[in-house]
């Protein structure tokens, strides 16, 4: 190759390298431009998406304060009917008193239901003399106590004896023997206070068990009672005479509005009756004659005709809600 035609590569060599070192520089350079143009568009980006987390954060917030306060309307406008027609069951009721309407008898049965009656409350009292779940679970209690007691001191009376026999092959003045004679003095000593707690745990035990067998058989007195089906035919005639005293619009005596209202909410009007009737069959049951409140006095603790009340009082909370 000619010196002319060497040069000439060298050239065109030289020419392509500042061709690739400007390209190389100029791509480099737009790489840095695009990579600051896509972490601008990026941050525009995240803060236009913020922007829209927040706005959309404040219409969930400020759509659920709506819907408590619309929720809130309701509930007060719910309550203020309730009043309202209330009030209006009230006026009613004493401008037909005024017009000489008596309100109907709920407390009292007709005659052909009077056995009916005492056998339902014949019921009730056995029931009354059955122990609750509550004294049946302490029974058994005081049952597996004294077991357990009876257990413990077999055990204590066994180590004693164990201790004795050591005394009696042992060398008298020994470790072993020093050693026996202590274990043997605690094991006595502690045997005397299991037998005294064992003493007590079986005259509870005792008790226990005979509260037992009298509630089986006051269980079995009462389930082959006739007034256990009769509370179903009794529950049966409240029932029909409430429903015909909403349907005919006849008035309920104080007692009974003042705890159940007029009329039954439209929505709660199966609790509504059921609660009612059971009033009635406790005011029936327990001769309750008292005329403004329907469930009368508070019976005493622990009794069952406490438990009945709590029970029904309950249901008449649950209207409340």
């Amino acid at each position: 190759m000619s010196p002319d035609g060497s040069g000439d590569i060298a050239r065109v060599a030289a020419g392509l390298r500042n061709e690739f070192r400007s390209s190389d520089s100029k791509l480099r350079e737009d790489i840095r431009r695009i990579g600051k143009v896509v972490e601008k568009r990026v941050k525009e980006v995240d803060a236009r998406l913020d922007a829209i987390d927040e706005h959309v954060g404040a219409l969930v917030t400020d759509q659920a304060e709506l819907r408590r306060h619309v929720q809130r309307k309701l509930d007060d406008s719910g309550s203020q009917v309730r009043q309202i027609e209330g009030e209006l069951h009230l006026i009613e009721g004493r401008l037909r008193r005024q017009r000489g309407e008596a309100p109907v008898d709920l407390d009292s049965v007709p005659a052909g239901l009077g056995p009916l009656v005492e056998d339902v409350r014949e019921a009730e009292r056995i029931r009354s003399t059955m122990l609750s779940d509550v004294g049946r679970a302490a029974c058994q209690s005081a049952i597996n106590a004294f077991e357990r007691r009876e257990r413990t001191l077999a055990e204590t009376r066994q180590r004693a004896v164990v201790a004795s026999r050591k005394l009696a092959v042992g060398k008298a003045g020994g470790w072993t023997f020093r050693r026996a004679a202590a274990a043997y003095r605690s094991e006595r000593a502690l045997l005397g206070v299991q037998e005294g707690e064992v003493a007590t745990a079986r005259v509870e035990r005792d008790a226990a068990e005979r509260d037992l067998r009298v509630d089986a058989a006051q269980q079995q007195a009462y389930q082959a009672h006739s007034g256990v089906a009769a509370a179903d035919g009794l529950a049966a005639h409240v029932r029909d005479r409430i429903d015909a005293v909403v349907a005919d619009c006849e008035l309920f005596p104080s007692w009974f509005t003042n705890r159940l209202g007029y009329r039954p909410a439209p929505k709660r009007a199966a609790d509504w009756r059921e609660a009612a009737v059971q009033v009635v069959i406790y005011r029936i049951t327990y001769a309750v004659a008292d005329r403004t409140v329907a469930l009368g006095l508070r019976p005493e603790a622990g009794s069952y005709r406490r438990t009945r009340y709590d029970a029904v009082e309950a249901d008449l909370q649950r209207l409340d809600e």
